[in-house]
């Protein structure tokens, strides 16, 4: 009886393991996020600079890219007025496409809250000039800067839109807002574009419709307010308060 019962709890113990190892096979290959978090430990990067990672076959210029990404830091820096986030950021710079397709994006940031809240950009070759990631390392700010609890509250609207404000990009410019908008007369609804699934959502186009109109009502905003509005209208939401008292 005794020599039964250690072979079921030999084959529960073994069954836990299996399941632990999978998952942890599943997170770090198959999962975006769990991809970029083991980026300094894959053959297939390596440092470029302090959190900035490339891949070895890169055909581009090293110098170049690491220069762009300091310049993209420092206007970021200028903006907030410091940079908090690059201890928290890993920066990861690649033209592989299969690679890319594990990494599961091209130009984004992945902020991961568990177990520490860090941030993982990706940006490909084709994205690499310094609005693309002047706009991703603003993402990683804001968030850097917001807790967990103060980050689930803000809309989609307004983390893209704070993003925008460092994209100098003329497709969302003020010229293009005025165009495609008829001048504001033919805008989205801020409470149409709270969340990922409403803002990300339809076509190329229509998505760019949005990030127009999220980069307008920010920067109105900060006009009206600023930088020291922005600041405290973050330390008002890690204080617990909601974001639409706040930004109002």
């Amino acid at each position: 009886m005794k020599t039964k019962k250690k072979k079921i709890i030999v084959i529960v113990v073994c069954s836990f393991l299996f399941l632990i190892a999978a998952a942890a096979v599943w997170f770090f290959q198959l999962n975006p996020a769990g991809y970029r978090m083991s980026v300094p430990c894959r053959n297939s990067f390596e440092k470029l600079s302090d959190n900035v990672y490339i891949n070895k076959g890169y055909v581009g210029s090293r110098e170049d890219a690491a220069a762009l990404i300091e310049q993209a830091k420092d206007r970021v820096a200028a903006y907030f007025g410091e940079l908090r986030s690059s201890g928290h950021t890993l920066i990861i710079i690649c033209d592989d496409d299969r690679l890319l397709k594990k990494l599961g994006g091209d130009h984004d940031t992945k902020t991961v809250l568990f177990p520490l809240k860090r941030n993982y950009i990706s940006v490909s070759d084709e994205y690499l000039d310094i609005d693309v990631p002047a706009h991703e390392l603003t993402h990683a700010e804001l968030h850097g800067r917001l807790s967990v609890g103060a980050l689930s509250r803000i809309p989609t609207w307004f983390d893209e839109g704070i993003a925008l404000q460092n994209d100098y990009r003329e497709q969302y410019g003020p010229e293009a807002w005025a165009e495609q908008t008829g001048n504001g007369k033919n805008t989205v609804a801020l409470a149409d574009m709270d969340e990922p699934a409403e803002f990300y959502a339809g076509t190329a186009e229509e998505r760019r419709f949005r990030y127009l109109n999220a980069k307008h009502e920010v920067a109105e905003w900060m006009e009206a307010h600023g930088r020291d509005g922005l600041l405290k209208l973050i330390d008002r939401l890690n204080g617990g308060e909601d974001f639409e008292s706040a930004y109002n």
